[in-house]
């Protein structure tokens, strides 16, 4: 006699994710969050160099999110179903296409005032950015610093250049190649705000990351 062992039911899925920008090519080292709603579980997956990776995902609702340098945005929704007795999941499989920032302001990187000198309330955002670079070793960047139009323009633009490279050696510091960074002052000579206000001037006075290749 031939006995049959009853099917019994999944309770997690096998989710195969692919992620690619518009243009079908793959996004390495992106990160993905997958927020159960319902149980307030956060799944994380990173894609590998062919832009694939899978994750395993209990029944419910979840919101995808996509992570970069410490912030998160919002991408889709889907459901995991709850299955029945005897029921198995088919293949479940995702594609999520976005472009990649080709640059970003460090909004929470601060030095002393008139300085050089990294305040350690900037030490998350510095090692977002190691993490960042770590997933995609092949990158690279230019770390560009600006100021405010306040004092003397070459001294300004010596400031943004050692502000630069004090990002640098951070990046440096924490195992990244140098050959992977230019750092570079740009002074008060690319204002993204007014310079009359104080506001304006906190804008002003920024680090941005630029990706090279």
């Amino acid at each position: 006699m031939l006995l049959i062992a009853p099917i019994v039911a999944q309770d997690m899925a096998t989710t195969k994710v692919l992620v690619t920008n518009f243009k079908e090519q793959p996004i390495s080292g992106a990160e993905i969050q997958f927020f159960n709603t319902t149980q307030n579980i956060i799944i994380d997956g990173i894609a590998g160099s062919d832009g694939r990776f899978s994750v395993d995902l209990p029944a419910g609702v979840y919101n995808i999110r996509l992570k970069c340098m410490g912030k998160t945005k919002d991408y889709t929704a889907i459901e995991i179903p709850t299955l029945k007795a005897n029921e198995v999941y088919n293949d479940v499989s995702i594609i999520i296409q976005y472009e990649e920032e080709s640059s970003f302001t460090l909004s929470d990187l601060h030095f002393e005032t008139a300085k050089a000198i990294i305040l350690k309330d900037s030490y998350n955002e510095l090692d977002e950015l190691v993490k960042y670079l770590t997933l995609k070793p092949h990158l690279r960047i230019e770390v560009a610093g600006h100021t405010d139009s306040d004092g003397a323009e070459d001294q300004n633009l010596i400031l943004s250049q050692k502000r630069a490279e004090a990002v640098k050696n951070y990046l440096l510091a924490k195992g990244i190649q140098a050959s992977r960074i230019v750092a570079k002052g740009y002074g008060e000579s690319k204002p993204i705000a007014e310079n009359e206000t104080a506001a304006g001037k906190a804008l002003n006075r920024r680090t941005e990351i630029h990706v090279l290749e």
